[in-house]
């Protein structure tokens, strides 16, 4: 009868294991963080590219994942508000299909915590640290 509760254990130690908490922690990682990818290396040099003092370029196009699996780009000057889920080691966003978005999807490869790569034009997004996008 012994050798029985072992093994019982093991089985209920395994059976989690196998369960969708690897993709919800996963997705997790990525909640309340913001992504950029900078057009240019600094502020000044932005700042510097203005055409004129009444009109503004964007200086970087940004993510921002947030909770319940909702995420908003901003890839011009308009935000686009959708979900997005991961899978492997992709992050998958879904829009309404725009004429920004025309298939109404963007996907991200993670490379870790911090670094994504667009993988339609292979452009670098790095995560935020503190409150400004140029640290």
């Amino acid at each position: 009868m012994k050798p029985r509760i072992p093994v019982f254990l093991l089985i209920l130690m395994l059976i989690p294991a196998c369960s969708q908490v690897g993709t919800s922690a996963r997705e997790n990682m990525f909640q309340n963080k913001t992504f950029v990818h900078l057009y240019f290396e600094t502020e000044e040099e932005c700042l510097a590219a203005q055409p004129e003092p009444d009109f503004f370029h964007n200086c970087h196009q940004q993510i921002d994942f947030m909770k319940d699996k909702k995420v908003r780009i901003m890839l011009t000057d308009i935000l686009w508000d959708g979900t997005y889920k991961t899978q492997g080691n992709l992050i998958i966003l879904t829009f309404e299909p725009n004429f920004e978005i025309p298939t109404g999807e963007i996907v991200f490869e993670i490379i870790n915590p911090s670094l994504l790569i667009k993988t339609g034009d292979n452009t670098i997004w790095k995560k935020i640290s503190g409150d400004s996008i140029w640290k």
